[in-house]
């Protein structure tokens, strides 16, 4: 394929005037968009995904193209590359205004990432009613969705406050599976010792998911006899920093800290050790 006919793809992702940093497990990713509200992160993943597939299109037509064995074969996929070429960056001018380049992520490992989350839980008319009742009760906390009401029972703001729900909520999700199973047990035991011994564990799993139930209820208002949906509020587009990326980002942490560190002590604060810059990525709350 010619070079005129090549879409340009930098060998960097984009660059904005500010680096936001997150932390994804063991993994930093930098926020290359931010997106607010459900129907603007579904319509830029539609948009994602259509562009992407075209991308994808084209570059299988690129690699025909190079391994094509006769020249009038190659000529031919050259003018159809052409117009596919042209095609692909007026559209991708299009995208760039609402995104950014497609081609500038397309090499690298992405993730769209919900930074925050709204809790509905799904409720009958009594417990409307109820929770209508309720002296801090908000109108626009209750949302009417067919034949279903919503009672929004909790804002999660943060990463570290998902991560923490989503681990909270498996963790509460095996302490019930592991009450069923010893249920079953115990309800299929026929020699004595052996149900007593059940008997126990099962009391023992009772304890443990009813406290587990009672602390997520108390802290986010999510209990697991109820049926709850999830509004993502705030999603953020990745893109995982490579080794290389990572050494620079920590580098500069460092460097900002130290620099936090000497004004400090030259205006007579008390010098306090910095937290090591590989501890960001597993901060908790």
């Amino acid at each position: 394929m010619s070079t005129a006919a090549t879409p340009e793809a930098p060998a960097e992702a984009p660059k904005g005037p500010v680096i936001e940093i997150l932390p994804l497990g063991q993994n930093l990713g930098r926020v290359a968009l931010t997106l607010t509200g459900q129907d603007a992160i579904v319509r830029f993943q539609q948009e994602l995904n259509a562009h992407g597939q075209q991308f994808g299109r084209l570059r299988q037509l690129q690699q025909r193209q190079q391994t094509a064995l006769t020249t009038p074969e190659k000529d031919a996929l050259a003018k159809i590359l052409e117009t596919e070429v042209k095609d692909f960056n007026e559209k991708d001018a299009i995208f760039a205004r609402r995104y950014f380049s497609l081609p500038l992520i397309a090499d690298r490992q992405t993730a769209l990432v919900n930074t925050k989350l709204r809790l509905h839980a799904v409720v009958n008319e009594e417990e409307a009613a109820k929770a209508r009742a309720a002296r801090d009760f908000k109108e626009e906390d209750l949302v009417v969705r067919g034949e279903r009401r919503l009672l929004r029972v909790a804002d999660l703001l943060s990463l570290d406050a998902i991560v923490m729900f989503e681990r909270f909520t498996k963790e509460l999700q095996a302490r019930r599976d592991a009450f069923v199973q010893l249920r079953s047990m115990h309800e299929r035991a026929t020699a004595e010792e052996e149900k007593k011994k059940l008997k126990n564990l099962l009391d023992q799993a009772a304890q443990a998911l009813d406290k587990g139930n009672q602390e997520m209820a108390q802290s986010v208002g999510y209990s697991i006899t109820h049926n709850y949906e999830v509004e993502v509020l705030e999603s953020k587009f990745v893109i995982l920093l490579n080794q290389e990326e990572v050494n620079t980002v920590v580098g500069a942490i460092q460097q900002q800290q130290a620099g936090q560190q000497a004004a400090a002590a030259a205006a007579g604060a008390p010098k306090t050790e910095a937290p090591k810059a590989e501890k960001k990525a597993e901060k908790k709350n």
